[in-house]
């Protein structure tokens, strides 16, 4: 199983050692996925409570087999699009993953119910990508400014 993150090494002066969770993908290379993914969260944290419908998200099923649906048992693997590349072993949970690291969003139910809450942020944010949107940009070429 790959982790959807990596964990850097930090040396500080107060302390000898800290570890840091940093996502695969740095935010500024985000593309499609990662930011069509988040406005669906957005507008989920909107009008719906903020809990994803599982059948409506790209899941691996040996990366996340707690949100395995029929969708996605039929042993396709799509990669995470990004400015640069594709990513393999990493779906729109492990896209979520990293919104939660960088502080876009907190998971404020559990590991196998997620319900999501945007930080201020990710409020932010997300109000940078309506703008993005509305003057005709596309999630590919979408970059925050933070």
């Amino acid at each position: 199983m790959s982790k959807s993150y990596v964990t850097t090494t930090v040396e500080t002066k107060t302390t000898t050692e800290v570890v840091v969770d940093e996502p695969r993908i740095p935010i500024q290379k985000w593309g499609s996925d990662h930011w069509s993914t988040f406005a669906y969260v957005e507008t989920l944290c909107v009008d719906h409570g903020g809990m994803p419908d599982i059948r409506r998200m790209r899941c691996d099923q040996d990366l996340h087999p707690q949100f395995s649906h029929a969708g996605c048992d039929s042993g396709k693997k799509y990669p995470t699009r990004y400015k640069g590349g594709e990513l393999a072993d990493h779906d729109d949970w492990s896209c979520m993953d990293d919104c939660e690291l960088v502080g876009l969003v907190e998971n404020k139910g559990t590991g196998l119910h997620r319900v999501y809450k945007l930080t201020a942020l990710g409020k932010l944010v997300a109000g940078q990508l309506r703008s993005h949107k509305m003057n005709g940009g596309n999630f590919a070429s979408f970059t925050p400014t933070i």
